[in-house]
């Protein structure tokens, strides 16, 4: 009998037995265990180590795990590795909470960035600034010096001087119907200008990357979901480019987390033009194996509600001077018409998608919602699973809605756990009210995924937004937002509950929950070794446990150096 330390685990054996363990299993029928074997790249057989050691060969390798506690492979529901990735492939993005970190970070991009190239700092919120406001156009051409800047966060960008006189844009400027230019007391340009994606989104894309880039930042940013556990992640928005990305990166054998893919189209135009695009796809939602799949269709049906976009029930009211403007009666952005909603989940489900689209606000939602239930009129799409992407603001309404056509959440705690602060003021406390309203969807026989919508940096706890599953997870269970406050105590769940959100869950989001998303024989063998207690621990320290040994399909991704 060989007993293996973590450190000197085989990259795959036949079968391996761990054991000495408190396994989590998150399976109906049996919910701990203390050994487990793994046959190739599934389990075998979970249970006692009596049970589960019966008739094996002499020499079958086994690890000893110490009393430590393995939990499922996590499953992060919403993720953009590609972009996160990128987002330092010149450097570190540091983390700017002040205006003054802004005007650094420019100031040094000025001294190693030739003048004929824009400077781009991502993902600005007003939300996390202390000053709880954008820099203004001037406040950046006092350190940008000759170069045109833009700061940005997809939905909002403010430009200095330089990048505005370039643009074209000046207090005489007509409003955009899809956007808003803010204007100082005096007509000018204050440099904020709110959506407006025809001319903005041409920005955004100006830097071009090689594919090798690319390829080197997505496997990279696999790497790093493997360090905090994750094992399969949904990618919420490529196109054909995105997918032939992954493509390669299975084929070369480099890929370390399985990965559901989501196909964005456009939902504005016509109707047919919209049934075009999605009839044109050479694939369906599940085309592909355990390691690479087609997920759902999605479009994006407002802006956001850090940027005071999201698309309302009602007006955002007087309180938002954190966005940059004072328009009582302003609803937010609405991209995608009634009509192309319907059209869209028609088409998806007579093709056999899945769909989803970007819904912030609660307007939003009921919008999403109101076309998934009109096709489900002609043609009931429980089984399509279809879904509400952020979804951050479901009143009850909605939420009983979503239960009776089984339409599942993807949610993200982030939103509230760092700008919950900053946007309480504005939604006041009946809006605040539903804000990721956990506990009521989840009693109301809603599906929830949990997700971290992971768009900049490596860092698992510093990035934008922190992708750390424990982490996310303490958030969902604590209510607890970045200033130490509890946002809706009545909303906390239970850490089993929180468990689901980042396992079983996601995979009934993906039609998966039969492979994966819990430790029981004939599933996938994906599993996470960890430091700590997740159930017996104190529930601060949920935040800070982390995985000392994550395997995917039966072999080591990440072992901790320790």
């Amino acid at each position: 009998m060989r007993i293996l330390l973590l450190a000197t685990i085989p990259a795959l054996a036949a079968d391996t037995l761990y054991f000495n363990a408190k396994v989590i299993t998150l399976d109906a029928k049996r919910a701990s265990a203390d050994a487990f074997l793994v046959r190739d790249n599934r389990f075998a057989r979970v249970g006692s180590l009596a049970d589960v050691s019966a008739g094996l060969a002499h020499g079958t390798p086994r690890v000893d795990l110490r009393g430590r506690t393995v939990v499922p492979g996590l499953i992060d529901s919403h993720t953009h590795p590609v972009g996160a990735g990128l987002a330092e492939a010149d450097g570190e993005v540091p983390v700017m909470t002040s205006i003054a970190d802004v005007q650094a970070y420019v100031k040094k991009l000025a001294t190693t960035t030739p003048v004929s190239k824009m400077i781009f700092v991502p993902k600005v919120y007003s939300t996390r600034m202390k000053e709880r406001r954008y820099p203004t156009r001037y406040e950046l051409d006092v350190v940008s010096g000759d170069h045109e800047v833009m700061t940005d966060n997809s939905y909002a960008s403010v430009l200095n001087s330089k990048m505005l006189g370039k643009l074209g844009i000046t207090r005489d400027t007509q409003q955009p119907a899809n956007g808003k230019i803010i204007k100082d007391a005096k007509g000018e340009p204050t440099g904020l200008v709110l959506g407006y994606q025809q001319l903005l989104g041409k920005l955004r894309a100006s830097r071009q990357f090689a594919d090798s880039e690319r390829y080197k930042a997505l496997k990279q940013m696999q790497q790093a979901y493997n360090r905090v556990g994750i094992t399969s992640t949904s990618d919420r928005g490529q196109g054909p480019d995105g997918f032939r990305l992954y493509q390669q990166l299975k084929q070369r054998g480099d890929m370390t987390v399985r990965t559901t893919v989501t196909y964005m189209i456009n939902g504005t135009g016509k109707p047919e033009d919209l049934v075009r695009q999605i009839e044109a796809m050479p694939f369906t939602s599940g085309y592909g194996d355990d390691w690479l799949r087609v997920g759902p269709v999605k479009t994006v049906v407002d802006g956001g509600i850090l940027i005071g976009t999201a698309f309302l029930r009602e007006p955002y009211g007087m309180n938002t001077a954190v966005y940059g403007y004072s328009d009582p009666d302003y609803r937010g952005v609405k991209n995608v018409p009634r009509e192309n909603l319907i059209a869209m989940a028609r088409t998806a489900t007579k093709l056999g998608w899945q769909m989803t689209a970007h819904t912030t606000g609660g307007g939003a939602i009921d919008a999403l919602l109101d076309a998934y239930e009109e096709v489900n009129k002609e043609t009931p799409i429980r089984d399509r699973r279809f879904i509400v992407t952020h979804g951050n603001f479901p009143n009850a309404e909605a939420i009983a809605k979503a239960a009776r056509l089984g339409v599942i959440f993807d949610c993200q705690p982030q939103w509230f756990h760092f700008d919950g602060p900053a946007l309480a003021p504005v939604f006041g406390p009946e809006r605040s009210r539903w804000f990721v309203p956990f506990k009521s969807m989840m009693e109301a026989g809603v599906v929830v995924a949990g997700g971290s919508d992971h768009m900049i940096k490596y860092d698992p706890r510093k990035s934008i937004n922190a992708y750390h599953p424990f982490y996310a997870m303490w958030m969902s269970i604590t209510r607890k937002m970045a200033d130490g406050q509890v946002l809706n105590a009545n909303e906390r769940i239970t850490r089993e509950q929180a468990l689901r959100m980042w396992t079983i869950n996601g995979a009934y989001m993906t039609f998966e929950e039969k492979e994966k998303g819990t430790i029981e024989a004939g599933k996938l063998a994906d599993f996470a070794v960890l430091d700590r207690d997740f159930l017996a621990v104190p529930e601060d320290e949920i935040k800070m446990i982390e995985p000392v040994l994550t395997v995917v399909d039966g072999k080591p991704v990440y072992r901790a150096e320790r």
